[in-house]
């Protein structure tokens, strides 16, 4: 168990030597404050020292225990309970607290290999706000219940995206997120796989829908995409999507101008596209799109959701088509 304790610590001190010199100093100090609070290694004193500080820990764990059987002694004698119950009861919550624990953990390592393989541009990053205590504390109560490899990977872009950029993730997004069963889950992986969003200045994210193309949602217009009207209420139960189905917004900033250029970009999957007008004299000047839009907690949940090629492409071709009736088609900017 010890030696299993000191790998485990030995990755994560590798991984932290490794950042330490590699990410801006502002990010860095959000990193050891969020590690510091989640993570076993004490990663608020300097790398040299974290295998000493391991060894406090578990000569500090050692003597709990001790302590903890001691008082589990007296409770059972207080309370008149066989001793073999109360030592039961602690093992269970003694388990308990250590698999929450290594879910922090496996969560806080997600986390840093994100940042470790993050590309940071000099001089960008010297106004990172740091991160808040609230956030982290919600954070940390909902993180540690998560054991399935999707969710810890899901939680450690979360966390990662918050320690470069404060406020990137609403607690009220973390409450969600722990709140979605898996049929939710994978509604709204579909329905982020099918959607378009609009971008601005490479990172504002305006807007994100599923367009609803020539029908309407909520006459089932999308149900040939897994996105039914009785499907989308389940996404709108969680406050994923808005209420109205159908709502609109103007996509023309996306349009390529003559200058070859835009606005805006219109995302869709992993590529940015522009609008090309296949015809400068019939092309729609203003692209309406009608479709179900995302809440401000799904478009924050947009960006690290893994998208499912299987589910885009068959979407993507109806999308293609009905664009081309608006003498557009997209050309593909960026990734």
């Amino acid at each position: 168990m010890e030696n299993q304790e000191e790998s485990g610590l030995e990755k994560i001190t590798d991984t932290i030597g490794e950042l330490v010199t590699g990410i801006p100093a502002p990010i860095r100090k959000n990193f050891f404050k969020a590690f510091a609070q989640l993570c076993t290694a004490a990663v608020d004193v300097p790398v040299a020292k974290l295998e000493g500080k391991a060894a406090e820990i578990r000569a500090e764990s050692r003597a709990r225990i001790q302590i903890l059987n001691k008082e589990g002694e007296q409770i059972s004698e207080q309370l008149k309970v066989p001793k073999e119950y109360v030592d039961r009861a602690s093992q269970k919550f003694a388990s308990k607290v250590i698999k929450e624990q290594l879910n922090l953990d496996e969560i806080g390592m997600q986390a840093a290999n994100n940042l470790k393989n993050e590309k940071y541009k000099e001089n960008k990053e010297e106004n990172v706000k740091e991160i808040d205590d609230d956030w982290l504390n919600e954070f940390e109560n909902s993180a540690k219940l998560k054991s399935s490899n999707e969710m810890k990977m899901i939680f450690g872009k979360i966390l990662s995206g918050e320690i470069k950029n404060p406020g990137s993730f609403s607690v009220r997004t973390i409450q969600l997120l722990s709140q979605l069963d898996n049929q939710a889950a994978i509604l709204f992986q579909k329905l982020c796989s099918q959607s378009i969003s609009m971008l601005i200045g490479g990172s504002h994210l305006i807007d994100a829908r599923v367009a609803s193309l020539d029908g309407n949602p909520s006459s089932n217009s999308l149900r040939t995409y897994g996105l039914s009207f009785d499907n989308l209420n389940v996404l709108l139960e969680y406050g994923l999507i808005i209420s109205d189905y159908n709502s609109w917004l103007n996509y023309s900033p996306c349009i390529i101008n003559e200058n070859m250029s835009v606005s805006a970009a219109i995302c869709f999957g992993k590529y940015r596209y522009g609008l090309m007008p296949t015809d400068r004299e019939k092309y729609d000047k203003n692209v309406k799109l009608n479709g179900v839009a995302l809440t401000k907690a799904g478009k924050e949940l947009l960006t690290i959701i893994p998208l499912k090629e299987e589910d885009s492409s068959k979407y993507k071709s109806a999308f293609e088509e009905f664009l081309a009736k608006k003498h557009l088609k997209l050309i593909q900017i960026g990734k």
